[in-house]
Parts: C-alpha cells; structure tokens; sequence
C-alpha cells in the first residue's frame, strides 16, 4: 500500500526526480533508463558522497544486493565504504530488475565511472552473478569476499556431509 498513491505513479516520477537531483548539484551522477514507457534501471550517487570516498575512506567498497517486494520486484543494489571511524558510508545505489551479471556489470560499470579511474577493492558475499561480473569491471585482482559469507557457506558444506559438529568444536 502507497501512502500518498499509487506504486506506478511513483515510478513514472523517477526520470523526473533524476533530472531534478542532477539539476540540483550537476556533480551528482543520477539517471533512469525507460524502455516503451516501462522502468528498466536506476543509478544514483551524490557529489558529497563521490567526494567523501575518495577523500576519506578507505579504498574497499562493499556490494551487495537487496530484494525488493511489493507490487514491482527487483533488487536494489548498493555500494558502501568505511570511513576512517569505521562508520558505513554510502557511496552509490542502484534498482535494476534482477541480481543478474548484466545488470551488476551495469552497476559496477557505473560506479568505476564515478571513481574516475581508481581501483578500489571490491567486498561482496559470493554471489555467482558478482563472482563473474567484478572481474569484468575491476579486475579479479581487486575481488575479496565477506568472511561471514565464507564461514557460513563452509558450515553449510560441513553440515551437507555431517561434520558440522567437528568443524565448529
């Protein structure tokens, strides 16, 4: 249920609220593909928050995906730094249909563009769609993956074959 109307009409608003962020601050990097009318794909960074990364963070961003629900699906996918207090900073997101590699290359392709040529690495979980499309964008040498990812995909592993009482003593 939308508070102040319906879910397509905000959706129609998206180009609009790109130009107007841009217009805002032309720093700011926002834009939405439509295709026949129809919402494919959105991505927004803000200027301060560009500025923030490569001025005071360190250079690792974190990549992750979200499902969206509701009366229109997708994945709203998000790029995240710490900053020098350990702080979570945002640097970018996006809402593409699906987890898909095309779109993460997309995303990534256009957070590399906001970077202007430096080479962060690039955290995520294991994701089969981001193990194929960050070395595509960043290079396999700028990949690490979340540890908790890794402990809990290996105690799945240990479980499957009955060894998750040893593994975990």
């Amino acid at each position: 249920m939308m508070v102040l109307g319906r879910a397509e009409d905000h959706y129609k608003l998206l180009p609009w609220m790109c130009t107007a962020i841009v217009r805002a601050n032309p720093d700011h990097v926002a834009f939405c593909e439509v295709e026949e009318c129809r919402f494919q794909r959105m991505f927004v960074a803000y200027a301060a928050n560009i500025n923030g990364f490569k001025l005071g963070c360190r250079m690792m961003l974190f990549v992750d995906g979200c499902h969206l629900s509701g009366p229109y699906k997708g994945t709203l996918l998000a790029a995240c730094a710490l900053d020098a207090d350990n702080h979570l900073f945002n640097f970018a997101y996006g809402i593409v249909s699906c987890e898909s590699v095309e779109d993460w290359v997309w995303f990534l392709q256009c957070v590399a563009q906001c970077l202007g040529g430096l080479k962060p690495v690039i955290m995520s979980d294991r994701g089969q769609a981001l193990l194929k499309a960050v070395p595509m964008v960043f290079g396999k040498e700028n990949h690490a993956y979340c540890l908790r990812h890794l402990a809990e995909n290996y105690l799945q592993v240990a479980e499957k074959y009955g060894i998750w009482k040893e593994v975990t003593k």
